[in-house]
């Protein structure tokens, strides 16, 4: 009993370390019958009244291994009723589902596991997964990462908390501690004849490659791989803050099934920070970026650094990323752009949701002194005199005959023209909103204001219009 009491008081302060469940959670574990997961459903079940959660259990059979996956969820249906806990146990056919998408068995699992998870815990209420992942997985998942060429963002490895959902509680346990603790406590479990077979990659480095490692070069190897892990977090999370902030400034539209980044907002980024904007740009459509490699990405960089017109080249997923002069697309193969006719009452202040295009624009009455202090001038915001605009403002799609007074030009221009002279391709300008006084146009979002209401001198307040995620 000295051995597991360390070991519980670990997990339990790994989940206060990482806020990981709040008090009344439910939480869904993920069982599949390998002592990792039994381990944890263990512990959780013992920490659930110090901890004031509930717990319900989750099994998918994969339909990998025929009679021995149907023994699996058996297993763990029994367990879950030793336990008096609701179990759910269903049946995918992984195989199919990775055939109809064109991916690899290995992220088909992956993706089903995770979207069947996902699935339990809206029927339950629950707010939190728990995955069985260990000290040992993330050293394995790291050796991965760097044999395939991976950047910081894979060096990380797995998360303790992914998406304010995901949590792995056992994330610092090591794999041995985990079976110690199976056995004191007697606790049967299954075994997975596929974490045996040397056909996957990742079993050759479990059993081949760390086993070498250890022995020869670093006894203190899954150690060292986890210190690399949260170094390489931190700095991950501070790059993916700046090119977050890159991906915001440079968007025109993004929503649904499509992505348009102005190219001009990144012809001074650094390429460190590019890849992620186009990574980022991937997964805005796909989810996260299983499929795109280091060559998918150079590609696209090649495209975006080499100048010219127009370029187009195929992703993984239907996606095509296409270089249309100053705008780069990332779209999907089989997307249609049909936005259908929409006008709001904008909210001032207040953030106005645009379901049609998948955008948010925010407003916010301050002094121009405030605001220059705080802001500075941005197109991707408008910025406009308080005094000269009447109310309300509409936001809407464009209509046929608009015209428009863009800021710094005399006079009137057709809308049609002010696009192509700005070189947007014509089947995203239905897409792009348009905040109207009347009959005159106040801002092209994120592109221009209008020439009547600019900010001078003379300004003493200013209507402040921005894209709302860009706050974020």
């Amino acid at each position: 009993m000295g051995e597991t009491m360390p070991l519980i008081q670990l997990v339990a302060e790994q989940i206060l370390k990482f806020n990981m469940v709040n008090k009344g959670a439910t939480v869904v574990v993920g069982v599949s019958g390998g002592p990792d997961s039994v381990a944890l459903l263990h512990i959780l079940y013992r920490l659930r009244e110090p901890l004031d959660i509930k717990l319900v259990v989750a099994h998918l059979n994969h339909q990998f291994r025929g009679a021995e996956a149907d023994a699996d969820a058996r297993f763990v249906l029994e367990l879950a009723e030793r336990l008096h806990l609701y179990a759910f146990v269903e049946s995918r056919d992984v195989t199919a589902y990775s055939q109809e998408r064109g991916i690899s068995p290995q992220v088909a699992a992956r993706e089903v596991r995770y979207s069947f998870f996902g699935e339990v815990a809206v029927k339950t209420g629950a707010s939190r997964v728990a995955l069985g992942h260990h000290a040992d997985d993330q050293a394995e998942t790291i050796l991965l990462h760097m044999l395939r060429g991976s950047g910081t963002s894979g060096l990380k490895g797995m998360l303790p908390v992914r998406d304010d959902f995901y949590i792995r509680p056992l994330l610092a346990i090591r794999r041995r501690d985990i079976e110690d603790y199976c056995r004191q406590h007697d606790l049967a479990t299954r075994l997975d004849s596929s974490n045996i077979k040397t056909k996957y990659l990742r079993n050759l480095v479990r059993l081949d490659l760390m086993p070498l490692l250890e022995k020869r070069y670093n006894p203190n190897l899954v150690q060292s791989l986890n210190r690399l892990a949260e170094i390489c977090r931190d700095e991950d999370e501070y790059l993916e803050e700046q090119a977050r902030d890159v991906f915001l400034r440079a968007r025109m539209l993004s929503g649904g099934n499509a992505v348009f980044l102005d190219a001009g907002r990144l012809s001074a980024v650094p390429q460190a920070l590019l890849r992620r904007v186009i990574r980022r740009s991937w997964t805005e459509i796909c989810g996260e970026p299983a499929d795109l490699n280091y060559q998918h990405i150079e590609q696209v960089l090649a495209i975006i650094n080499g100048g010219g017109g127009y370029r187009q080249i195929n992703l993984p997923r239907g996606i095509i990323f296409k270089k249309n002069y100053d705008v780069l697309e990332f779209t999907l193969e089989r997307q249609k752009r049909d936005v259908p006719f929409y006008q709001y009452l904008l909210k001032v202040p207040g953030i106005t949701y645009i379901p049609e295009v998948g955008l948010s624009i925010g407003a916010e009455i301050l002094p121009v002194g405030r605001f220059i202090e705080s802001y500075g001038f941005d197109s991707r915001q408008g910025v406009l005199d308080c005094d000269l605009l009447s109310a309300p403002l509409i936001v809407r799609r464009r209509l046929s005959g608009d015209r428009f007074a863009p800021l710094g030009l005399n006079g009137t221009v057709k809308l049609k023209k002010f696009f192509i002279d700005q070189k947007i391709p014509r089947y995203i300008r239905d897409s792009i909103p348009l905040v109207v006084s009347g009959n005159d146009i106040v801002w092209v979002v994120g592109i221009r204001l209008g020439e009547k209401w600019k900010v001078t001198d003379n300004t003493l307040n200013c209507l402040r219009l921005y894209l709302a995620d860009y706050e974020e």
